[in-house]
């Protein structure tokens, strides 16, 4: 090895195995986590103590069980991670009711084996998620039982691979949380017990599972219960009691079965985990006044590149915001009724926010008075193209949205396909349309129905459906007024949804109901027909894999802050991807405004925490 090497090289005797990056998703309950910069699954004790012996001083260690009631942020772990699942595994009765049972022994076994020998009172062993040694670690308990008071004696050990035997006594245990020597770590323990009855105990321990699996979602990827119970109460009552049950970042979930239990529905990073928790533990505060305490350990480094969420307290911290509306598009009125919303809002929060109502001009309103950031809400050309980012770019104020690049190619459909395409992700067959040639070609390759398109105009503006090639010339000539590419798309026959993107963050979905031959202008805008569907009635396994296609929709394209994308379900139960709007309406048909509700956020939070995002430019 190059430099420094962790461990000896030299080193006699190993007989485990050693991984490097390897991925800890795979050793980890959540099944989510970055890799570990090494791992080493050891062959038994006596091995695990002449890898100890052969690691350079002051390298990190990490002890991994099972990986429950572990988080592992997307960065990975640095150090060394040294995994004692299903290694560390030696058990046996020992005199007067006492046993020995290394850390790798998952608490379930503990608690068979004890009824198996006629001992009673580590039953609820039964229902702790994980091995002895992080029972040992934290003072894990269910079902009313905990771990330490069956504790006689424990094997520790150092970084050094110095063994150590200790009395139950040389550590100071409470609730959920254990403090003794520091440095060693635990590689055995001495249990006492009562006698009993065998069958007795196995009946108790099946019937604590029955009560488990009714109670806890055991069926789904978690890490047990993700807070402490604060005193004289319940940190699932507490959650249940804020409504948030259900609620979704990603595909994290706060459970249904129990609101103490945060689930991946597949596809969860660490992040979306870690963003439920804290957001959990803030509704949790605001609403009951109680601040939770995570029972959860959250080790490793952020994932390259993720910038870490701004979290404002005071107004006055934004200083003086321009919102800047209007805009000289076809979408300008949509544009002053979204920024009077967003103005407002802010306002009310105590924001000192001033309404800028712009045309061609947008930069001089910006350079009568000094203003600190700007909120950007104009739709369309001139506002969501990075023409407007640029000179914010170039006068150095910091701004609400994506930035120049991730703007240009969102606002061209044609080119947000390509990235899409480039990356693999489903979008619809299309042909541009140039010439009158062109539509003949079109006919023979596309065939009908298609639906034409200005390429680079928002809200549907333009936007025909063809059924035959006298309605696709009609549509043609109709695109070109906007005096930007056209093309003619497969249409898709199926339903259509929307996924909004707050802070790199999936909302939920919504399912989009119209009369009206596809989600057009006045669907959106003017008509009382379309209907809005929230909870959008997928599972909430496809619904979460739905809501990570969109996060990779916007993450291809390089969209920031916020966003939305739009999408069809085909009747195959296909996705495809259509485009994205990076500066999305915020009128009261919007949409991004509804998802946030669905997810608890009224209209003035979502203001605030999109205005937040421009303090990640300063």
């Amino acid at each position: 090895m190059m430099g420094n090497p962790a461990y000896s090289t030299t080193a006699s005797g190993l007989r485990g195995e050693l991984r490097l990056e390897e991925p800890l998703c795979e050793y980890t309950s959540w099944r989510a986590g970055g890799p570990a910069q090494r791992l080493y699954l050891p062959a038994d004790l006596d091995d695990l103590l002449v890898f100890l012996r052969s690691l350079s001083p002051g390298e990190p260690l990490l002890w991994l069980g099972l990986g429950s009631n572990l988080l592992v942020r997307d960065g990975g772990v640095k150090g060394t991670v040294i995994c004692t699942k299903n290694r560390l595994k030696s058990m046996r009765l020992l005199e007067e009711g006492r046993i020995y049972a290394e850390a790798g022994i998952p608490c379930a076994h503990v608690a068979r084996f004890c009824a198996e020998q006629s001992l009673m009172g580590a039953e609820f062993l039964a229902g702790i998620p994980g091995t002895l040694g992080g029972a040992l670690a934290m003072n894990a308990g269910a079902f009313g039982g905990e771990t330490w008071p069956l504790v006689e004696e424990v094997l520790t050990v150092d970084h050094c691979g110095q063994v150590h035997r200790r009395k139950a006594g040389e550590y100071e245990v409470a609730y959920r949380s254990v403090h003794g020597p520091e440095d060693e770590w635990f590689l055995a323990a001495q249990l006492r017990l009562s006698p009993g009855d065998a069958t007795a105990g196995r009946e108790r321990i099946r019937a604590l599972l029955e009560q488990r699996s009714a109670s806890q979602p055991v069926n789904q990827a978690s890490c047990g219960s993700v807070f402490r119970n604060p005193p004289g109460d319940h940190a699932a009552r507490l959650i249940e009691a804020c409504g948030l049950k259900g609620f979704r970042i990603g595909a994290a979930c706060v459970s249904e079965k129990h609101a103490n239990f945060i689930v991946n529905l597949g596809g969860a990073s660490a992040l979306d985990i870690e963003s439920l928790i804290e957001r959990v533990r803030e509704q949790v505060k605001n609403q009951r006044g109680i601040c939770l305490e995570p029972e959860v350990c959250i080790v490793g480094e952020p994932a390259e590149g993720h910038l870490k969420s701004v979290r404002v307290k005071n107004a006055a911290e934004f200083g003086r915001v321009a919102v800047i509306m209007g805009g000289a598009a076809a979408e300008r009125e949509v544009s002053l009724k979204s920024g009077r919303a967003v103005l407002t809002a802010l306002l009310g929060r105590g924001v000192d926010a001033v309404g800028l109502d712009v045309a061609q001009d947008m930069i001089g309103p910006l350079l009568k008075e000094k203003f600190d950031r700007v909120f950007n809400i104009i739709h369309g050309r001139g506002g969501e193209d990075g023409v407007l980012q640029g000179a914010l770019e170039a006068l150095r104020i910091p701004y609400t949205g994506s930035g120049v690049l991730a703007s240009a190619l969102a606002m061209d459909k044609l080119r947000t396909k390509l990235c899409w395409l480039g990356a693999g992700l489903p979008t619809p067959g299309w042909m541009l349309l140039e010439e009158p040639e062109d539509l003949e070609r079109c006919s023979a390759r596309l065939g009908f129905p298609v639906i034409v398109k200005p390429a680079n105009e928002g809200s549907s503006i333009g936007m025909s459906r063809a059924e035959n090639p006298s309605e696709l010339e009609q549509a043609w000539k109709n695109a070109k007024q906007y005096h930007c590419q056209v093309f003619a798309e497969v249409w898709i026959t199926g339903k259509e949804y929307t996924a909004a993107i707050l802070d790199g963050q999936p909302l939920p979905l919504i399912r989009l109901e119209t009369p009206h031959a596809f989600y057009d202008f006045d669907a959106k805008y003017r008509a009382e027909t379309t209907r809005y569907h929230c909870p959008c009635g997928l599972s909430a396994e496809r619904e979460a894999s739905i809501q990570a296609l969109a996060r990779q929709a916007c993450q291809r394209v390089g969209v920031s802050g916020w966003g939305r994308v739009d999408l069809l379900i085909d009747g195959e139960d296909r996705p495809w991807l259509i485009e994205v709007n990076t500066v999305p309406g915020m009128t009261d048909h919007s949409l991004v405004p509804m998802a946030a509700k669905a997810a608890g956020i009224e209209f003035d939070e979502l203001a605030w925490r999109i205005l937040e995002t421009s303090l990640e430019r300063v």
